[in-house]
């Protein structure tokens, strides 16, 4: 969707409303009265065949007889007639459209094909539509309520984007009486057209939007939608809700993972890898609504609770615990300050309990010597209203406290009549208040949620140590084999030369196809060994008894092999018998049991789990989810998430066991899924750690066809690092110079590299003065999403380390058809075919993501720059909206 027809949808400066009535009851009455008391200032025109005049307007009989084109159509009529109305609006060069119509796919078949025409016509137009069955469009800025919820929200800055119309309508009655303001309320209905990723696309750019709610029934288009939910996290708070948490469905029982990790597991890592705040109910909705509209921002988890009684204090207190947060320690001079102002029967410490009797003054002061302690980042003020409390005295206080306070202040003030005014106070100040305490210290558990998956989202991890390259054709072989011989699953020989491939240590597997091979195989594994049957049609070995273990000799390794056969027959009579695998028998002491596994999730792709494993794997259900590409600060997280994370460390004697060997295959796991896409899933089970290392004893991966048409990482809810445009060029003078796309642990050398530019580079290239990269700016320009952007960096090696020299990248514009670029080298670096190197792979790289222009701006005194794209084939001319800069473009892809 380009720019102008986001606008349209979402800023019209006039609209038609097509199906207007003032027929007391009916939808087009509804729509009509909101329009017109929301005070919009756009012109609006009313369509309806049956009327001459609407309300005392005149009405056209249809959109073609309207005088001008509005921006936006609200269409209100039967679905029969809907497809129509968008041709005629299409053609009268109408740019975009809510349907309001209910009666499309959710009605049938003859319903999916109506949507299906009026899909095809809008797109025959160019027009852009939201729904059908939406509840409409509301921008509180211009005054616009184009829907037919009930009511009026207030003005604020938090966007609702929902695909419930009825929830919609809920949030915004129980809003108007906690004064929580909106931006905008966007109701998405179906979604036949506009997507989520649009809609955020447009939100992380609104000027007069601060945060933003989804909810959410279904996500369509996982890798658009996680970009722009990721882009928009970015720059503002994202609170997600998602109905449809449990899987009622069939699980996969071939695989242990299958079972352990269900579809809102997965959906779950999506939301934490995205940096949002995933919420579970309406409570946490309302609370959430209510804390983020307040514009509370969160920068820790040390909590401090003042509380004029001591049992909501201490609830407050275990419910801070249960939840994740931190109880602050307050320092002794704090304790000392509490102690000097407050009587003397107040409790000491954290909570901070000051007497029913105590003033305004002394209760402001104890929140104020909590706020002002270093190791403090919140405070939870709780009152209980008592005959010598004065409540409202006390709120007001608060309030003052809070103007002046970069730490955030949430207020729970219990009862009903008697704190009624103090909490119409909080409202009017902006200042999150609830009524119970766990309400209270849920949404600030919340809010550190949160601020922990920004962590995520916007870490700078240490740079990778250069590990063994994996041999990727070897592993792709593997696979190929198994797909021409139509088989869904490697067996375990095959399954572990494939992690030995990208290398992963594993116990090897040697087949045996006879008892004579067994021994054979069983001699050069060396005794003891084991003996598991080789079986495509067995999932779970010990589940048919076809495990032998400690077989000391010959004459053991006969002995089972005959037995195990014979007991395997009887359990399965139906499963094909291939023989046997034989391996040497891991007896380390002091070992770990883990997992870790791959699911092929419908939406998001392939996801890695992690946890404690052995046989009672399914019993423990110990595990974290996450969506790969994951680097080493994501694997940690992922293992700290775990009771496997608390095995690894020192217990009962037993040393700590070796959790670096532990991340390393995780990372190998996570670069076999996203080089691999016919790998769709995967069980390790056991992996085997002890403090001198880890290996993989058991293996299984199961595979899938391949995607003849798709472009690489096309598998993937998040485009990995593209290690394929790595490429090392020499200049003239035999310098050797790395082009790659840039990663978040280039951050030191990306900030050293801008440091270093001349004032003139730094202005040439951002046409703004800038004297050094914020944190936030350095985050911005390292975590790239190479789905929709891609920074080629140029480095050389020096004695102290890899050095930067230049940067190019590419910013992929809401229309998903064209990016800006932007260029800049280093000042000593100039004229040295630095520039055209990067510049051309840049060209290149967005060629092959299909993308049809390239476009970029520049200062007119910046000639190189204009010369460069020119000799690249890049038109170049003035920019429209700027005398002062020069356009340059370039058709990527030749018609």
């Amino acid at each position: 969707m380009t720019v102008k027809r986001v606008a349209a949808l979402l800023r019209p400066g006039s609209l038609a409303l097509v199906g207007a009535s003032d027929t007391p009851g009916t939808l087009g009455d509804v729509v009509r009265r909101n329009l017109a008391e929301s005070g919009f200032e756009g012109q609006v025109f009313f369509v309806n065949p049956s009327h001459e005049t609407v309300a005392g307007q005149p009405a056209y009989r249809s959109v073609s007889d309207l005088p001008l084109a509005p921006d936006l159509a609200i269409i209100l009529t039967p679905a029969a007639t809907v497809p129509d109305i968008v041709d005629e609006c299409g053609r009268k060069g109408v740019r975009a459209a809510v349907v309001v119509s209910a009666g499309f796919r959710e009605g049938g078949a003859a319903g999916a094909a109506l949507e299906r025409e009026m899909r095809q016509r809008a797109r025959r137009h160019g027009l852009r539509f939201l729904g059908p069955n939406s509840l409409g469009v509301i921008r509180t800025d211009i005054g616009l309520n184009a829907s037919c919820g009930p009511g009026h929200p207030d003005k604020g800055r938090l966007a609702l984007v929902s695909q419930s119309g009825a929830l919609c309508a809920a949030l915004l009655d129980w809003a108007r009486s906690r004064h929580v303001g909106f931006s905008s309320v966007i109701s998405t209905g179906i979604g036949a057209d506009v997507r989520l990723g649009e809609i955020l696309d447009y939100l992380a750019r609104d000027p007069a939007t601060d945060s933003i709610m989804l909810y959410l029934e279904g996500v369509d288009g996982a890798r658009r939608f996680m970009s722009a939910l990721r882009a928009a996290a970015r720059v503002k708070p994202v609170v997600v809700m998602k109905a449809g948490r449990h899987n009622l469905g069939p699980t996969d029982m071939a695989f242990h993972t299958g079972v352990l990790v269900g579809e809102d597991d997965v959906f779950d890592a999506a939301m934490r890898r995205a940096g949002v705040l995933r919420i579970r109910d309406f409570s946490e909705l309302y609370t959430a609504a209510a804390t983020l509209g307040a514009g509370v921002r969160l920068r820790g988890r040390r909590l401090a609770i003042v509380a004029n009684a001591g049992g909501p204090g201490q609830i407050a207190a275990d419910r801070a615990q249960d939840r994740g947060l931190t109880l602050a320690e307050l320092r002794p001079a704090s304790l000392e300050r509490l102690a000097a102002e407050l009587p003397p029967a107040s409790r000491e410490g954290n909570p901070v309990y000051v007497r029913p009797d105590v003033d305004g003054t002394q209760f402001a002061a104890a929140a104020r010597i909590c706020l002002e302690d270093p190791d403090v980042d919140a405070l939870l003020a709780v009152l209980v209203p008592h005959a010598l409390t004065d409540a409202d005295a006390i709120a007001e206080s608060l309030v003052e406290i809070a103007k002046g306070s970069r730490k955030p202040i949430f207020a729970c003030w219990m009862g009903g009549e008697a704190v009624a005014r103090s909490r119409a106070l909080f409202a009017e100040h902006r200042l999150p208040y609830y009524v119970r305490p766990e309400t209270a210290v849920d949404a600030i558990a919340g809010m550190g949620l949160y601020a922990s998956n920004q962590q995520l989202l916007l870490q700078t991890p240490e740079p990778l140590a250069l590990a063994s390259a994996p041999d990727r054709a070897r592993a792709q072989a593997i696979l190929d084999a198994a797909l021409a011989r139509e088989h869904e699953w490697l067996n375990p020989a095959e399954s572990k030369d494939l992690l030995a491939a990208f290398g992963i240590p594993v116990v090897r597997s040697l087949p045996a196809h006879s008892v004579e091979e067994a021994v054979a195989r069983a001699r050069e594994a060396g005794y003891p060994v084991a003996m598991k049957i080789l079986s495509p049609d067995i999932a779970h070995k010990t589940d048919v008894d076809g495990v032998r273990l400690n077989l000391a000799d010959e004459r053991d390794v006969r002995g089972a092999y005959a037995r195990m056969l014979a007991d395997v027959a009887r359990a399965r009579p139906d499963a094909e018998l291939q023989g046997v695998s034989i391996e040497a028998m891991y007896r380390e002491q002091n070992r770990r049991e883990l997992m870790i596994g791959v699911v092929r999730d419908p939406v998001f792709g392939p996801a890695i789990s992690f946890g404690l494993g052995g046989i009672f794997v399914e019993v423990i259900r110990d595990r974290a989810v996450a969506l790969p590409p994951l680097n080493h600060f994501l694997v940690r997280e992922l293992i700290r998430r775990t009771r496997a994370g608390h095995a690894l460390q020192p217990l009962r004697g037993a040393p700590a066991a070796d959790e670096a060997a532990v991340e390393e295959i995780l990372l190998r796991v996570s670069e076999i899924v996203c080089e691999l896409p016919c790998v769709g899933a995967m069980d390790v089970n056991p992996l085997i750690v002890t403090e001198r290392g880890a290996v993989v004893v058991d293996a299984r991966i199961g595979v899938l066809p391949p995607r003849p048409d798709a472009l690489p990482y096309d598998h993937m809810a998040i485009h990995p690092y593209p290690s394929g445009l790595r490429d090392i060029v020499e200049l003239p003078g035999g310098i050797a110079v790395t082009i790659r796309p840039i990663r978040p642990e280039d951050a030191g050398i990306e900030h050293a590299f801008v440091h270093g530019l001349s004032e003139q580079s730094k202005f040439l290239r951002f046409m703004f003065g800038l004297r050094d990269l914020t944190p936030a700016m350095l985050s911005r320009f390292t975590q790239i999403d190479y789905d929709r952007e891609l920074a080629l960096i140029a480095t050389v090696d020096t004695e102290e380390g890899e050095k930067q020299i230049g940067v190019v990248r590419y910013t992929t514009l809401p229309d998903e058809e064209t990016c800006e670029f932007a260029i800049v080298v280093g000042d000593e670096w100039q004229g040295k075919g630095v520039a055209r190197r990067m510049f051309s792979r840049l060209i290149d790289a967005a060629r092959e993501r299909r993308l049809k222009v390239m476009t970029g701006v520049t200062l007119r005194e910046n000639t190189r720059m204009i010369e460069l794209s020119r000799s690249l084939g890049f038109r170049t001319g003035p920019d429209p909206d700027d005398p002062d800069l020069v356009q340059m473009t370039l058709q990527l892809q030749l018609e």
